[in-house]
């Protein structure tokens, strides 16, 4: 009975699942069906792509889903589809193919179309491979165009990121040309496969289509010519006519001028013609420099040459013209170890007791070390900005009676020009008095006027633009103008307000003053100056001598002590920072100069290019007193000049005069600058050697006319805006400087210091070792020094009237016997109205004069 009951149970349920049973066909549909909402679900999800909603979810993790905070309005998403939306588009589109990812879920809704139809699969999977193919050529083309058109004219988002890598395997594989090629013809053939799957059909219909075009342009052709022989015959029948009309036209509008001048009507406002200046194209191909670890590696150490053994001092000379500091104060080299001169081991040797070296693998900075300028800083004024002030700048004249007959606007990074042509009885001094009302009715924030343009019959007025452009320093090394320059020193300043980059040779100029208030732009003008000569010379051609009263400025070119930075072994530092070792520098180079002449009268040469090309032919010999070998420019550059002359005005004034009178045919030049242009700072003496002016925004017009004998930069911007008055030209030019930054700056010196340098320092000759001990000869001593010098040390007190006094001592007398003091180490420099220091004890001084 059991049995039988056990028989039935599989069998009863075996019937009830058969009834419960989906069949086969329902499946492919349900799936078919479910393909399509998933496709339409994944086009809609792509379609309302939002970059907002990349940075929202880029702030929630997956939990974050399922928090009730997620969904205020602080995480608002814009897709249509949510946060699942979101996330699908933003893969799609940044990842994959961009908006031509969307061609992927229309071959799904087609695949499940015909399932849902119960129809063969082959076609529909055909043309989705197809459609896929189509996809790929898409989104690579729309990378190529993004490439070529440049990445602010076309959104990734059309390409995505792997249609932005095929287009650049193909753009540098195959260049534009071929890139375009390839694409073009991948997408054409991909149409013909979509429509008739088949390429030689497809071409078959082409021909046919082809050959209707032929047939109806012929048709137009002829209906063209004699349309056009038609229009010829009405033409000239017009001309007649248009002709008697333009005499009429003419004769009717010289009359109604006429009246209008008599009738005192108001003359009509000129259009504005905007001169824009023409692109510099800078793009260049960048060849591949090795980096300097790269040198090191290849390079093969040279040996250095063995050095001549310095010549031994009988007494310590260190602390002779620069003063000791005291044991409780801590030297420069104690505040900025980075900036010591690393001479302890060569101290009392001279340059010309060493063997020359020669820099062979040193490898120019390259471009790359600096920053492009971003999209902002690239864009221009308007054309409607430059009309509107335009019309603005001949109202207001009009106001006063000054009629302008034609007006030209040249737009450049800050300023705008705006040349007008007065009418012939206007005179020029009233314009010129008109410079702030101009200013007022502008709003601006202060205008120049150039009456007249030197070279054109113009009166030019520069007017601020409400939106600044920055010209970064690479735009300007970059260029052509200063690449091809063959100049000996070129200095690449920034653009004019043409918009042409403004090279010049400092080796002409001779020397430069520059001066500007804090915050103008001064050091960076400074940093871009050196930054050219950086780009352009060579370590054995260049040297510079850096002298920072304020020692943040320069100090991080201390790193280039072997490479570019000369010095000398009476100082402790590279970059220069106190008054006392800025005269011993100073000194130092004055000596260099006089030297460098003894060797040109030697060598029978007037300057240092043609005793270089001598020296280079070998046709230049060594004697026992001068010993010949390859003279490098020097420049001179001292960041704060008032700094020193409250300091050391006299020490520092009279070296400074003598350099910039003598140097230039020497190959040593000059650029001194100063926040503060006042007659106590920028004297007569030095005014009367620096005929190359820079001048930055001052505080008024009396510092405008201490720096460049006229009014005008007082009216500048900040952030760079400059003027630069040449020896060549009677009104000064104004430029935009060059910016580069702090960041920059290092690591163009970080790529030429981690490259082989000098063994040692360009050394300038030591002051100390001049004429033997204190700069005197032995018989040079005054027969009163030794008394004089105990008589100071009992009083304290060292002046030249105290000797004169105490003494009975003639002025010149006393004063040569203080300047024997001064040199022997005994007192300080001259101080002023305060009294030299005593720098030496009782027993110090007795050893001294028995070492006389």
């Amino acid at each position: 009975m059991k049995s039988k009951l056990s028989d039935k149970k599989p069998e009863s349920r075996k019937k009830q699942s058969e009834e419960f049973a989906i069949s086969e066909n329902f499946k492919i549909r349900l799936i078919g069906a479910l393909l399509i909402v998933l496709g339409v679900l994944l086009i809609i999800a792509i379609f309302s792509y939002s970059k907002a909603d990349a940075q929202t979810l880029l702030r929630f993790s997956f939990l974050d889903i399922f928090r009730k905070e997620t969904y205020s309005s602080l995480y608002r998403i814009n897709n249509l589809l949510g946060i699942a939306g979101a996330y699908v588009a933003n893969v799609s589109i940044e990842s994959l193919f961009g908006y031509f990812t969307f061609i992927i879920p229309s071959a799904v809704v087609i695949i499940g179309w015909t399932l849902f139809r119960r129809k063969p699969m082959y076609k529909p999977a055909t043309i989705s491979v197809y459609l896929i193919l189509l996809m790929t050529f898409l989104a690579g083309a729309a990378g190529l165009i993004r490439i070529l058109a440049g990445p602010e004219r076309l959104s990734g988002a059309y390409c995505g990121a792997t249609g932005n890598f095929i287009s650049s395997v193909f753009y540098y594989g195959l260049g534009s040309i071929g890139a375009s090629i390839v694409f073009i013809v991948a997408l054409g053939l991909t149409g013909m496969l979509l429509v008739d799957g088949n390429i030689l059909k497809s071409l078959a219909r082409l021909k046919l289509l082809w050959e209707k075009i032929k047939e109806k342009f012929r048709k137009e052709k002829e209906d063209l010519t004699t349309e056009k022989e038609e229009k010829k015959l009405r033409k000239e029948e017009k001309k007649e006519e248009s002709a008697i009309e333009e005499a009429i036209r003419k004769e009717s509008e010289r009359i109604r001028r006429a009246k209008g001048k008599v009738n005192g009507e108001e003359p009509v406002i000129k259009d504005t013609e905007i001169n824009r200046p023409k692109a510099d194209v800078r793009k260049t191909e960048q060849k591949h420099v090795p980096e300097p670890a790269e040198l090191e590696e290849e390079e093969i150490a040279e040996e250095p040459a063995e050095e001549k053994k310095a010549p031994k001092r009988k007494k310590d000379l260190s602390t002779l013209l620069v003063e000791v500091p005291k044991k409780t104060e801590a030297s420069e080299t104690d505040i900025n170890p980075e900036n010591s001169n690393e001479l302890d081991g060569v101290e009392g040797a001279e340059e010309d007791d060493f063997v020359e070296e020669k820099l062979e693998g040193y490898v120019n900075p390259i471009l790359d070390l600096l920053e492009e300028p971003s999209k902002e800083e690239n864009e221009l004024i308007s054309d409607e900005e430059l009309k509107h002030n335009g019309r603005l700048l001949q109202e207001k004249l009009l106001k006063f009676g000054i009629e302008i007959i034609d007006i030209a606007a040249t737009p450049g990074p800050v300023v705008t020009l705006y040349e007008l042509v007065p009418a012939p009885e206007v005179k020029l001094s009233k314009i010129e008095s008109l410079q702030d009302d101009i200013a007022l009715a502008m709003k601006a924030r202060g205008i120049r006027m150039i009456i007249p343009i030197p070279g054109k019959g113009t009166v030019g007025v520069e007017i601020p633009n409400s939106k600044s452009q920055m010209v970064r320093v690479k735009s300007v090394l970059a260029s052509a103008k200063f690449k091809d320059s063959t100049k000996k020193l070129t200095v690449a300043f920034g653009k004019m307000i043409d918009g042409e980059i403004y090279v010049d040779d400092l080796s002409k100029m001779p020397h430069v003053l520059i001066a500007g208030a804090t915050g103008s732009g001064k050091s960076v003008g400074i940093n871009t100056i050196i930054a050219s000569l950086l780009y352009k010379m060579h370590p054995s051609d260049l040297k510079f001598v850096m002298i920072d009263p304020k020692k943040i400025e320069l100090s991080l070119y201390s790193k280039l002590r072997n490479h570019f930075v000369a010095t000398s072994n009476d100082i402790n530092e590279s970059i220069v920072t106190s008054s006392q070792n800025a005269v011993s520098i100073l000194k130092s180079v004055e000596m260099e100069m006089e030297q460098r002449y003894d060797k040109l009268a030697n060598a029978g040469v007037r300057n240092i290019d043609s005793y270089n090309e001598k020296y280079a032919q070998g046709k230049l010999k060594n004697n026992e007193v001068i010993r010949h070998r390859k003279m490098p420019y020097i420049v001179v550059i001292i960041d704060e000049l008032a700094d020193l002359m409250i300091t050391a005005k006299r020490d520092i004034e009279d070296p400074i005069a003598r350099i910039a009178q003598m140097a230039r045919a020497v190959g040593i030049h000059l650029i001194v600058a100063t926040q503060r242009p006042s007659v106590d700072v920028i004297t007569g003496v030095i005014k009367a050697n620096f005929p190359v002016r820079i001048a930055y925004q001052v505080a008024s017009k009396i510092d405008s006319r201490t720096i460049l004998d006229m009014s005008g930069a007082d009216q500048l911007l900040r952030n760079g805006d400059m003027l630069y008055l040449s020896s060549a030209s009677p009104k000064p030019i104004r430029i935009q400087n060059a910016y580069i930054s702090t960041e920059e700056c290092e690591k163009l010196v970080d790529y030429i210091s981690a490259q082989k340098g000098y063994s040692k320092p360009y050394l300038l000759p030591s002051i100390l070792n001049k004429k033997g001990k204190g700069g005197f000869s032995a018989d040079d001593w005054d027969e009163m020094f030794p008394e004089a010098a105990r008589l100071i040390l009992k009083l304290q007190n060292c002046s030249t009237s105290t000797l004169q006094r105490r003494l009975k001592l003639g002025y010149a007398r006393a004063a040569r016997i203080v300047d024997q003091m001064e040199g022997a180490g005994i007192v300080g420099p001259n101080q002023g109205a305060k009294g030299r220091e005593i720098l030496v004890t009782e027993d110090e001084l007795e050893e001294i004069l028995q070492g006389m």
